[in-house]
């Protein structure tokens, strides 16, 4: 997977026009974490080959060309992973070696049922809920080991981390896929136990995502967390190591790790707790 990392951004490459507009999500953001924004590319946290969009409901076409037809005529093809009046769609393509899947996601409005959406002509985005965080919340990285054809620099933009981790919280429940949501929780522990500075900066946005979003919501991260992390024998604690990669954290044994995830998870919502306290208590006394 380390190879492919050149191939994913000559992915992004092809649609460069729309990169300001868009927000790369899903598996790739810790390492954009890492690399570009803490500036270490020695962490190579674990990966996909599946890339994850979001962008908003409506989207403009640039350069006379819709994401769509930038993606066809690179060579990408749809997959229809559902049958519905609006169909939801992947691109799948070869890029280099490598077999590529991208997926479009934008966000739902309201408590309505979550559907697929034309955001774009030709381009079928799945809408679904509390994905306005990742729109809303975002932070642009200049990528410094990758030259575009004109010799300047790709920036992208991927979601604040904590938008990353409070949208991840929010949603990994609901997965179907049992697989997906491991992967979920591997991400959350993996952002958060990677650098001090990086979890008090995310505890710092939880603060302010409090007058930004429904109190429910910072509850509803709450419950869903200590449900999966109450004691060491907990399912998130075994879903989290289930996808460790082995060269991460080797000093620790199984059971070492297991207390640590334990621990980092649990050191979260103590944070988040004092968070939506204090607003409650503020509510009150209005």
């Amino acid at each position: 997977m380390k190879s492919f990392k050149k191939e994913f951004f000559m992915t992004l490459a092809i649609v460069r026009e729309y990169l300001p507009d868009i927000v790369i999500v899903g598996g790739w953001v810790p390492l954009i974490y890492y690399h570009y924004l803490l500036s270490d590319k020695t962490k190579m946290p674990l990966m996909t080959r599946d890339i994850d969009i979001v962008i908003p409901e409506r989207l403009e076409v640039k350069g006379n060309k819709s994401l769509d037809k930038l993606l066809m005529d690179a060579g990408f093809h749809i997959k229809f992973t559902s049958m519905r009046e609006v169909p939801s769609v992947s691109y799948e393509g070869k890029i280099g070696d490598y077999e590529v899947e991208i997926e479009f996601l934008t966000h739902m409005k309201g408590e309505g049922k979550e559907e697929v959406v034309i955001v774009q002509d030709g381009l079928h985005a799945q809408a679904l809920r509390y994905l306005s965080i990742l729109l809303e919340n975002t932070v642009e990285v200049v990528i410094d080991d990758f030259i575009l054809d004109d010799e300047s620099k790709m920036k992208i933009k991927v979601p604040t981390p904590g938008a990353y981790i409070f949208q991840k919280g929010l949603t990994f429940s609901r997965r179907n896929n049992e697989v997906k949501r491991s992967k979920d929780l591997y991400y959350i522990f993996d952002v958060l136990s990677q650098d001090s500075v990086l979890f008090e900066r995310i505890v710092v946005e939880f603060t302010e995502f409090k007058a930004i979003y429904p109190l429910k919501w910072l509850k509803q991260f709450v419950i869903n967390i200590n449900k999966n992390f109450r004691d060491i024998n907990s399912s998130g604690v075994e879903r989290v190591l289930s996808q460790k990669p082995r060269n991460h954290l080797p000093h620790l044994n199984d059971e070492q790790f297991r207390w640590y995830v334990l621990r980092t998870f649990q050191d979260l919502i103590v944070k988040i707790e004092s968070v939506i306290s204090a607003q409650s208590v503020k509510q009150d006394l209005e």
